[in-house]
């Protein structure tokens, strides 16, 4: 399974930081899981949140602020706050990108692809949304990049026809990476995205996973789902190691029966 990364490193370095990238990429993970938000003067800013203050040393809310206010801000290690075309210029060579579009907005969709294009390795990236709106505006004018339809809670509550099924989400966006939250995730989802040739990443909430996450790994990994946004990337490749070795001490003992 791939290691994604949710927000980074969370329990190690503050979300969505430079500090948890280093820290992700250093633990091992394949894939850093990350969220933009559209600055009033149309800049990508990495926030899970739209209103500052939960990671942000500072009050104001990003919509309506522009790049340069949000330049003198730091997060509450000290960083500045990061914007989506730095961080793809720092960590775009080093760990795939899994961009999380928040919102509706097809304008943030639009200067998400810029940035990964003018990055130039389009396979390093996958932009992904709760919302149809910006995902189809990608399959309208940027197809080459990848496409993830977000699945949870909140699909169950909106107004949008296209979040009352995922297949028919799927194919709005013409997506073939599905990311259900990882409790729904069963065997008979994975025949049905097998059947259909969607790759399968869960994911869990920030408050997820504490307790009994090996048995979610284990059991992920057994029914094949292709990966995980985890909160504990470092933990998830010591398993996962410790797995294979597993796997590898096992095919020794085996009695050679090919005669």
């Amino acid at each position: 399974m791939k290691i994604i990364a949710h927000r980074g490193a969370n329990r190690e370095a503050i979300e969505n930081s430079r500090a948890s990238y280093e820290k992700a990429i250093e633990g091992g993970a394949t894939r850093i899981e990350l969220d933009v938000q559209l600055s009033r003067d149309g800049h990508a800013v990495i926030m899970h949140d739209d209103r500052l203050g939960h990671t942000v040393d500072g009050k104001g809310t990003i919509s309506k602020l522009s790049r340069n206010e949000l330049a003198q801000m730091h997060l509450k290690n000290g960083e500045p706050i990061p914007f989506l075309d730095q961080i793809v210029d720092e960590f775009a060579d080093r760990i795939e990108l899994n961009i999380e579009i928040k919102g509706r907005s097809p304008q943030l969709a639009d200067i998400v692809a810029r940035i990964c294009k003018d990055h130039g390795r389009l396979d390093a990236f996958v932009i992904s949304s709760f919302e149809s709106e910006p995902l189809v505006y990608l399959k309208d004018h940027h197809h080459e990049i990848q496409r993830a339809c977000l699945w949870g809670t909140d699909n169950l509550l909106g107004q949008n026809f296209s979040r009352f099924a995922p297949p028919v989400f799927m194919m709005m966006a013409r997506a073939r990476i599905f990311h259900p939250l990882a409790e729904w995730i069963n065997e008979e989802l994975m025949d049905q995205a097998k059947a259909r040739g969607w790759k399968v990443y869960g994911w869990v909430p920030m408050a997820g996973e504490n307790m009994g996450r090996e048995s979610l790994w284990n059991y992920l990994a057994a029914i094949q789902v292709d990966g995980l946004c985890t909160n504990y990337p470092r933990e998830m490749a010591e398993w996962q190691t410790g797995v294979e070795n597993e796997q590898q001490r096992i095919r020794k003992l085996s009695p050679d029966v090919r005669q």
